[in-house]
């Protein structure tokens, strides 16, 4: 081993105990920070639970065959961070793993991260179920917060994948924020295992530049796989588009639609190839262009080749006034 490498780190070194029952947060993340700078986390057999764990540079975490990093079911145990959601930048929970202004960062293994996600859908459709009468289902999608399963924010260098299942997530199972030289390969992403989660979107490429994702197969409740750019004002102050980004040998099982250019796309796409997409039913739609009339943006240089749609009622659509109830809501008289 090099000098200038970590060992391999044993959460259980750190307090860690991996029964499914002890919230692991704490040891996990001393785990974690041991790890930084060149080490790896290995975590094995069994059922880590814990709350949101912040991965720093040079960290590499590998889930083995039988390990499950499972997320508490407490909102609490998610602290707020200023992130970017639904194309807006506000404070909102931490994802259950995040990598936030790191560089070096892999996520990988054949093990699962799980969010745990049905008490968090659950309490999403209470929100809704009030707000709908008053003129404010809108507003349930921020009212409501929900966990991230995976974020990658502001990060250079990084790596998910290799074999890793994602499952469960309280809202989007994997989003890159803000992020450059990211490689998704070999995920499998299983959101409806225990119902179907609002908004569960598969994986979200969101203002990122040279992005891969590659070998992904995916069954989820919302977009499979979703780029998007930043909404409204807040997308075109910030302005940052996606770029240089690569789709390639993906299948899509469940969703709302197999890949969706929206309808976040203030900032703008461009050098976007899609490459033998497989998509198929129950999913309605293979291929999906949204914005709003209040949103802006562009569309450049964008290819999509090689897609086999399997029973799908809708190959492709285009829509400039997607959900306008959503987008361009307003509150009503007396909220």
């Amino acid at each position: 081993m090099s000098a200038t490498l970590k060992p391999v780190i044993d959460a259980r070194d750190h307090g860690a105990v991996g029964d499914g029952r002890t919230l692991d947060t704490a040891a996990l993340q001393r785990a974690l920070d041991a790890a930084a700078g060149g080490g790896t986390l290995r975590l094995g057999p069994g059922t880590w639970r814990s709350g949101s764990l912040f991965m720093k540079s040079g960290t590499r975490l590998v889930l083995e065959a039988g390990a499950v990093l499972r997320g508490s079911t407490d909102l609490a145990d998610y602290p707020l961070i200023d992130t970017r959601v639904s194309g807006i930048e506000m404070r909102w929970p931490a994802a259950l793993l995040n990598a936030i202004d790191a560089e070096g960062v892999a996520i990988e293994g054949t093990g699962t991260i799980d969010g745990d996600g049905a008490g968090f859908w659950a309490a999403y459709w209470r929100l809704r179920e009030a707000y709908t009468p008053r003129g404010l289902r809108w507003a349930s999608d921020y009212d409501a917060q929900r966990p991230r399963l995976v974020l990658v924010q502001n990060v250079r260098d990084a790596f998910v994948g290799g074999g890793l299942t994602l499952r469960r997530a309280g809202f989007w199972t994997l989003q890159l924020l803000y992020s450059e030289r990211v490689k998704v390969d070999g995920v499998v992403i299983r959101n409806n295992d225990d119902g179907k989660g609002p908004s569960t979107d598969g994986i979200d490429i969101d203002s990122c530049e040279r992005v891969l994702v590659r070998r992904a197969d995916i069954a989820v409740n919302d977009d499979a796989i979703a780029i998007k750019a930043g909404r409204d004002a807040d997308g075109l102050r910030v302005a940052r588009p996606v770029r240089r980004v690569l789709v390639a040998g993906c299948t899509v099982r469940e969703g709302a639609t197999g890949i969706a250019f929206g309808s976040e796309t203030s900032g703008g796409f461009e050098h976007v190839r899609v490459r033998r997409l497989r998509v198929a039913a129950p999913v309605p739609v293979g291929v999906l262009f949204k914005s709003a009339r209040t949103r802006g943006g562009f569309a450049r240089d964008i290819r999509i080749t090689d897609v086999q749609l399997d029973g799908v009622a809708v190959p492709l659509r285009i829509t400039l006034d997607w959900n306008p109830a959503f987008s361009r809501a307003m509150l009503p008289p007396g909220e």
